[in-house]
């Protein structure tokens, strides 16, 4: 399982880096707490990658993992559309997620849910080619999730 985690990332980063040099996207890396679990909150690290569409929409995908005591992992895979209350692609957003949730048990038992959600935040630029986003997240199975992103845009 390890193993097919680093891959998914690895393909992740290098696939989706090499996009974002041609075209309007930004690239992220993140800390979230999220309560994804049975009993207790939990921390993560995520990736997210989204294009600029027309005006003040986005389109993109994003990788969350997260653990907690009753889990060895959690691997959350979402697509996503957000739309911005700026013109540039910065500032307030809002944005709705789906995708995958698959939870691994310390037995080695997986087992899969479906995963639905909406996403707030902030996107602060620095300068033209770096941001920091503070973000706050509800839905399905996660219930809630805080974090912090800050990543490169072109």
């Amino acid at each position: 399982m390890k193993k097919a985690l680093i891959t998914i990332v690895l393909v992740f980063i290098l696939g989706l880096s090499s996009f974002t040099q041609e075209t309007k996207a930004a690239f992220g890396y993140g800390a979230e707490m999220n309560k994804n679990a049975e009993y207790g909150v939990g921390g993560g690290a995520l990736l997210n990658f989204d294009v600029n569409l027309f005006s003040q929409y986005a389109i993109g995908a994003s990788v969350t993992m997260s653990g907690d005591n009753s889990y060895n992992g959690i691997l959350e895979t979402a697509v996503m559309v957000r739309r911005y209350f700026l013109p540039l692609h910065e500032g307030f957003f809002v944005e709705v997620d789906t995708g995958l949730s698959i939870f691994t048990l310390r037995d080695e038992k997986t087992f899969y849910r479906f995963l639905a959600g909406v996403r707030g935040g902030y996107r602060l630029p620095f300068g033209n080619f770096f941001y920091v986003e503070p973000c706050a997240r509800v839905g399905y199975p996660f219930i809630f999730g805080v974090g912090t992103v800050a990543g490169y845009r072109r």
